[in-house]
């Protein structure tokens, strides 16, 4: 949606059209958890954001404000509480693209790619802190953002080096069912943070647009001199009874104590994630036995 003619606006492009903003956006509605996050880190509070609870329950952190309103799933928001909530501003990811014409009647809406075909998230999450710092008047706060990051990752890569000057590879394993693992590799915001801390992917495999490969349990015998990262698995019964299995034992990296749980942290979200994501890896690393 174009206003024409504003003076002062602000244009911003996206996948579908271009907006243009004569004063920054106040009433924000946020679907996807990654611009969400994004919003926060720039001291901006949506007025309506979806799924609320899986938020608290994956993401964490940043807390929510108060006074946030649930518009429900992020793949089927409710389009008439939006409508009530008056909003001047709607972030929605590519996942919502069908929906893009009916929000835009609602208020101007603007689609962020994160995650597609050119499988650098870590990149695209900058570009989006900086777009939304430029159409809500917080370019320096967003600037300071990404600067700060990329300054983080180098640091904390370096601490990690300093620690184990000889680190294997890391595999960064999601445990599905009692059949099904996922491998996370090129197109990951786990694999771009990685990579811009100076360190290894252990997975080279093909990976969805998500970044991540379903693989057979099996697979893991084929990477035992990994350090192997437990990500946060929905069913923990599985993962306990795969942990303590005759395969998992049996596994190198078993053996010489190189398997690592990590706390909740979504990974698919912004620079705020792989900040903590990367302190995480610091701080598993480089305790002392």
């Amino acid at each position: 949606m174009l206003f024409a003619g504003l003076a002062s606006a602000t244009p911003v492009t996206h996948e579908l059209t271009a907006s243009d903003f004569s004063t920054p956006p106040k009433r924000i509605i946020s679907i996807d958890w990654a611009t969400t996050e994004t919003l926060l880190s720039l001291n901006v509070t949506p007025v309506g954001m979806a799924d609320m609870e899986g938020y608290k329950q994956w993401v964490i952190s940043p807390t929510l404000p108060s006074g946030i309103t649930d518009v429900g799933a992020r793949n089927e928001p409710n389009l008439e509480l939006i409508s009530e909530l008056k909003p001047d501003l709607i972030l929605i990811s590519s996942g919502l693209a069908a929906a893009y014409d009916k929000l835009n009647k609602i208020a101007p809406t603007i689609m962020f790619n994160v995650y597609n075909d050119d499988k650098t998230p870590l990149k695209n999450v900058q570009t989006l802190t900086l777009k939304l710092g430029k159409i809500l008047d917080k370019r320096q706060a967003a600037e300071k953002l990404v600067a700060h990051t990329q300054i983080l990752l180098r640091k904390n890569g370096d601490k990690i080096r300093a620690a184990k000057p000889s680190i294997d590879p890391l595999l960064f394993v999601r445990i599905i069912d009692n059949s099904t693992l996922h491998f996370q590799g090129k197109g990951s915001l786990i694999n771009d943070t990685i990579h811009a801390m100076g360190l290894n992917n252990e997975w080279h495999g093909k990976t969805n647009l998500w970044g991540f490969s379903n693989v057979e349990i099996a697979k893991i015998a084929e990477h035992q001199q990994a350090n192997v990262f437990l990500l946060q698995s929905v069913k923990k019964s599985e993962k306990k009874k795969l942990l303590h299995s005759p395969l998992w034992q049996a596994m190198a990296f078993s053996q010489q104590n190189k398997v690592y749980e990590l706390p909740p942290t979504w990974n698919y979200g912004g620079l705020l994630a792989a900040q903590r994501f990367s302190n995480q890896l610091v701080n598993l690393l480089t305790k002392q036995p």
